[in-house]
């Protein structure tokens, strides 16, 4: 096992990673729109009625848009101060995990616990796409080790920190972030057999504190839309209801009216999680089967020395979010704290049993492999698709790839090696991944490279327009919500107030040209859906025939 000095020093290299990933451009489509809101709210100074293009907009809860907003106002609009209050959630979901690791089990599983919770996969990919979802994951494990200290010690401060966690993952994302706190202690109380627990007094008056921190949304989703019939939605009925559990019962009007996305595969986050939680995926398989396979022998009755807090917590969640039918990749990412946990207790308790020496072999073999796949793709990536010309990006590949080798090669304790190989090949990667590919890669969204421009320029708002094409990140980039024309004409209105500036597409290009609409300038971006990545346009001779092209046209008054 790491010594605390060891593992504070892979806790910062990790967090340089997250800070890294802080400073490159959010992604369309969600992280754009979220980035764009949250500076629309800040322009428009109305922190209860949310907008979206000066719409009204109700599919996701505020807490996102409002600490976006504050973090504009105080360190000004970029790509970091977006990201800034997710990856303050991320550590404090960290810290919680360790500190509910320490509670549940011992000092070491709540250390690695955070170790492989901060290092896995999908915590890198939330640190940098960011969406609602790292602030839940913060606050649904915040909440979960409060509420167990609670419930172990009786302490009032526990409580109120537990039931304010709920309440700030339920301003993140909605219900889910009562549901999960809850099958995960009801789970745990129902086999322990402690139905005293379970009817607590004490629960109504946590859940009066999370009514009384939900109430400034609840009263202007109310002001938005329930006090407007003629809008045609309860804001606070779908907020309770339809956001969440609309999507097991189809209720959900935003499903209803756009394409659902994997809805077919009942397995899709079994097969997610082996991505997202790399690299730790196998060990908490195993530990996950050891756990299910203890309940069931004990005939689902636990003893008081045991819990299933982390294990019903994950099962329970797990199922019902296989049973939607909308599924994205990130809606399990708030399992992986509880999944940390879960592989750090048994590791530990598997590498302190001398007579699992052939498991402990197989594991290692496993995990040489796992390693040797990800620098496979990585180097793919970085040498292949999107070849490195810094040369301090080759002397950190091949850093990295150095230290890799080294400690493959190293004799130490097994336990102690497994980890530091892992945690060196999956800080690498996604350091190469933060530093190189990213941003190479997102240098193909034509409207963040558009807006960036148009705001440089100070152009002002009244000259410049988008014509069949737009988005949110140009929003978010130019710093503005910029109006749509519904022809090649709608130019001349513009004129009157100067020189005018046109986003658009080939097809909108051409549409001037055949109204003789000629500009004076075109600056031409290459296009592409970064976050729809296909095999040909990762092919260097392939990629040009993936591109689409977009325009910035200029046209002068005189």
């Amino acid at each position: 096992m790491l010594s605390k000095t060891q593992s504070y020093i892979f806790f910062a290299a990790i967090i340089a990673v997250y800070i890294i990933s802080g400073f490159i451009d959010v992604m369309d489509v969600d992280a754009a729109q979220y980035a764009s809101i949250a500076r629309e709210m800040l322009e428009r100074g109305d922190y209860l009625h949310i907008t979206n293009r000066y719409q009204d907009y109700l599919d996701k809860p505020p807490l996102l848009f409002w600490l976006s907003a504050l973090s504009f106002k105080v360190v000004g609009i970029s790509n970091f101060a977006y990201k800034l209050p997710s990856l303050l959630f991320a550590l404090l979901g960290i810290f919680s995990t360790y500190k509910l690791g320490n509670l549940l089990y011992s000092e070491k599983a709540g250390m690695l616990s955070a170790l492989m919770f901060a290092s896995c996969q999908a915590m890198f990919l939330i640190t940098n796409d960011v969406r609602t979802d790292t602030i839940l994951t913060g606050a649904i494990i915040f909440s979960i080790w409060n509420i167990a200290v609670f419930n172990q010690t009786g302490k009032w401060i526990s409580l109120l920190a537990g039931f304010t966690g709920i309440a700030l993952a339920m301003l993140a994302k909605g219900p889910i972030g009562l549901m999960a706190p809850a099958m995960a202690f009801g789970s745990h109380f129902i086999l322990r057999r402690g139905w005293k627990s379970i009817f607590m007094w004490q629960w109504i008056i946590g859940l009066l504190i999370v009514i009384v921190l939900l109430s400034p949304m609840l009263m202007g989703l109310y002001q938005q839309f329930d006090l407007h019939p003629e809008k045609g939605i309860s804001g606070v009925r779908f907020y309770l209801w339809d956001q969440s559990f609309g999507r097991l019962t189809g209720d959900n009007p935003f499903i209803n009216s756009q394409q659902k996305p994997q809805t077919t595969d009942p397995f899709f986050f079994a097969h997610t999680f082996l991505w997202a939680f790399l690299p730790w995926s196998i060990f908490f398989i195993c530990g996950y089967w050891q756990k299910l396979k203890m309940i069931v022998l004990a005939k689902f009755k636990l003893n008081e020395n045991e819990e299933a807090i982390t294990s019903g917590g994950f099962t329970l969640v797990f199922i019902a979010m296989s049973l939607s039918d909308y599924k994205l990749p990130h809606y399990i990412f708030i399992l992986f704290p509880l999944a940390a946990i879960i592989t750090a207790d048994y590791l530990l308790r598997l590498y302190e049993n001398s007579e699992k020496k052939k498991l402990q072999q197989v594991f290692s073999v496993v995990q040489k492999i796992t390693i040797v796949l990800i620098w496979l793709i990585i180097l793919t990536l970085c040498i292949y698709s999107f070849p490195i010309k810094s040369v301090l990006l080759w002397v950190s590949l091949i850093v990295f790839l150095s230290l890799t080798v080294y400690f493959l090669i190293k004799r130490f304790e097994p336990l102690q090696k497994l980890i530091v190989v892992s945690l060196v090949s999956i800080i690498g990667a996604n350091f190469m991944l933060s530093s190189h590919f990213y941003p190479t890669l997102l240098s193909y969204q034509s409207n963040v490279e558009a807006g960036r421009f148009i705001d440089s320029k100070n152009i002002p708002n009244e000259q410049f327009v988008c014509y069949i094409s737009g988005g949110h990140s140009l929003d978010f980039y130019s710093k503005r919500i910029v109006p749509w024309i519904q022809s090649p004409n709608g130019v001349n209105d513009k004129m009157k107030n100067g020189d005018v500036w046109v986003f658009t597409n080939d097809e909108g290009k051409q549409n001037f040209e055949k109204e003789n609409f000629l500009p004076d300038s075109v600056i031409m971006y290459a296009d592409y859906k970064v976050t729809m990545l296909s095999l040909p346009f990762m092919k260097p001779d392939e990629r040009e025939k993936m591109l689409k092209k977009k325009h910035l046209l200029h046209f002068s008054k005189n």
